[in-house]
This record gives structure tokens, sequence and C-alpha cells, in this order.
């Protein structure tokens, strides 16, 4: 039996794009190790906090959105604990009992219509600047 869950945290601040993907790699990792599976990830950057955390006002927010078996969310937020680098995370149950292949199907569609339409755009900016350079 697997739930399904949305798993925000926050990175500290002072890293650099490398360590924050590093973070957020070594936490997939870590629920692929306990059989989970990672439907999406959503990198919303760095934002201001609303209040302060080990003396920092700003945080680096990844939305981590997983399926896993209740019984392996405590190793997760464990291993999250033990991460320094991680400030502050919220994990929280989304659905019950889910039919994981049909999520999994899903959130590919998801990341190839992404991923289309991310093309579309900079396909678009560029005949944009190709138009713009012939003025």
């Amino acid at each position: 039996m697997f739930h399904e869950y949305e798993n925000v945290f926050i990175i500290r601040p002072d890293l650099d794009d490398a360590e924050v993907e590093a973070t957020a790699s070594k936490l997939e990792d870590a629920v692929r190790e306990l059989g989970g599976h990672i439907l999406d990830r959503d990198d919303w950057g760095k934002r201001k906090l609303a209040y302060s955390i080990a003396r920092y006002t700003r945080g680096h927010y990844v939305l981590l959105s997983l399926i896993l078996a209740p019984t392996e969310v405590k190793e997760v937020e464990r291993r999250m604990r033990l991460d320094d680098r991680i400030i502050r995370f919220g994990m929280f149950k989304q659905t019950d009992d889910v039919d994981v292949e049909s999520l999994l199907a899903e959130a590919a569609e998801r990341r190839k219509t992404a991923a289309a339409r991310r093309a579309a755009e900079a396909a678009e900016a560029t005949d944009d600047d190709d138009d713009n350079a012939d003025d």
C-alpha cells in the first residue's frame, strides 16, 4: 500500500545551485532506496521566509511530489533532519492507497507536456530575437 505525498523543504540560501541540486537529488535517492517513486520536483527558487530560521531570512524552496509507503515516511523525515543543508521541511499526505502505475504514467505525461511547452517557448523567444535583430 502506497500513499501520495508532497514534501516541501527549504534549503539554506547560501548554497550554490550545484549544492541545491545535490541536496534534492540525495533526498530523491533516499525515497527510491526506500521503495518509493518520485512524481515531480518543482524548484521554487529563493524566497523570503515568513520568519527567521537558524538566522536565515531567505531560503531555497523545493517541492517534491512522491509516492511512498506510510511506514517509510519517518525514515525520509529522519534523513532530512540529519541533513544540515535543509533548514525546514513539511511532508503532507495527498491521497491514500494510490494506483502507483497510473500516477507514474500521469507524471510522465505531465513532464513530457511541460518539456514540449518549454521547447516551444524557447523557440518562440529565439524567433523574437531574430525578428528584433532585423530592425
